[in-house]
C-alpha cells in the first residue's frame, strides 16, 4: 500500500506538470513568435531484491515505482505567418533564429521578429534587445527594404539614392528542442542544443525573411484541449487510486485495534 501511495503521487505531480504545461501553451496562442511547449514522461522503476534465510541475494528484478515528468521541451513547428503592415517586422519562412543582444550584453535566440529603429538606428525589439547583425539605419532614410535573403537597402529622402546597409543573417542549432527558454520568447544556447551556425537566410537549410509580417504561435487549440481532457483524466485516476489506497490502510489499521 506504500507502493501504492507513492506511486499515485507520482503521477499527480506528473500530470500536474502535463496540465500546467497545456494551460502556458493556451495563454501563449496569440503571443508573437511563441513556440508550444511538451512535457515528456519517464518511467521510474526500484529493484526488489529477494534473499535467503543467510541474507544473500537469490534474484532481483526490476519494478514499477511510479512516473515522472522531464523537463519541457520547445516544439519548434512553424507558426501561422500574419501580414502586420508594419515594414520593420520580419517573419522567418523556415527554420533559422535572429541573434539579438540583451540589455546585459548577453547573446539570446528568439523567432518574434517585431522590430524598431531605436535611437542609435539599430533594429531593436520591445524590450531593448538589438539584432547583432550590423546595421545602421541613417535617420533621414525613407524607406527601408528588407529582401528574403536578407539584404538591408535604404532609400534617403533627400536625394532618393538606394544604399546597401547590410545583410541580416539567421542562426540554426543542431538541436533547437533543447534551447533553454527565458522570457518574452527568448531562448539561450545549451550543450545539448549545440552551438549557433550562421548562414544567410535561403541559404545552407535556413529560411527566408519576409518583411511586413510576423509568426504568430503554433499552438493549435484543438490539440491542446484534447491533451487537456487526457491529462484531467489521468490526474483523476492517480486520485483515485490514491484514496483507494489511504481507505485500505484505513481499513487494515481499524483491523489491528
Amino acid at each position: 500500500m506504500i507502493d501504492a501511495l507513492s506511486i499515485a503521487s507520482s503521477g499527480l505531480t506528473a500530470n500536474q506538470a502535463w496540465i500546467d504545461s497545456i494551460s502556458n501553451n493556451v495563454a501563449n496562442m496569440q503571443t508573437i513568435g511563441y513556440k508550444r511547449s511538451q512535457v515528456n514522461f519517464h518511467d521510474m522503476v526500484r529493484q526488489v531484491s529477494t534473499r535467503d534465510e543467510s541474507g544473500a541475494v537469490t534474484s532481483a528484478m526490476l519494478s514499477g515505482a511510479g512516473i515522472q515528468a522531464g523537463q519541457a521541451t520547445q516544439v519548434f513547428s512553424p507558426g501561422t505567418v500574419r501580414e502586420s503592415g508594419n515594414g520593420l517586422d520580419l517573419a522567418i519562412q523556415g527554420d533559422g533564429f535572429f541573434e539579438v543582444a540583451l540589455p546585459t550584453g548577453e547573446l539570446a535566440y528568439t523567432r518574434a521578429g517585431r522590430f524598431h529603429r531605436d535611437a542609435d538606428g539599430q533594429l531593436a525589439l520591445s524590450g531593448g534587445q538589438v539584432l547583432t547583425s550590423d546595421l545602421r539605419i541613417p535617420p533621414d532614410a525613407s524607406k527601408l527594404l528588407i529582401k528574403q535573403d536578407g539584404m538591408v537597402q535604404a532609400t534617403i529622402a533627400e536625394t532618393g539614392e538606394i544604399i546597401n546597409l547590410g545583410q541580416v543573417q539567421l542562426a540554426k542549432f543542431a538541436s533547437a528542442e533543447n534551447l533553454q527558454k527565458l522570457s518574452d520568447g527568448m531562448y539561450r544556447p545549451t550543450q545539448l542544443s549545440g552551438a549557433a551556425a550562421y548562414a544567410e537566410p535561403g541559404r545552407d537549410g535556413q529560411g527566408v525573411l519576409l518583411q511586413g509580417y510576423v509568426e504568430m504561435s503554433n499552438v493549435n487549440l484543438i490539440d491542446e484541449m484534447s491533451g487537456l481532457v487526457l491529462a484531467q483524466r489521468a490526474y483523476q485516476m492517480n486520485a483515485r487510486l490514491l484514496q483507494a489506497s489511504d481507505q485500505i490502510l484505513e481499513t487494515i489499521n481499524n483491523l489491528r485495534r
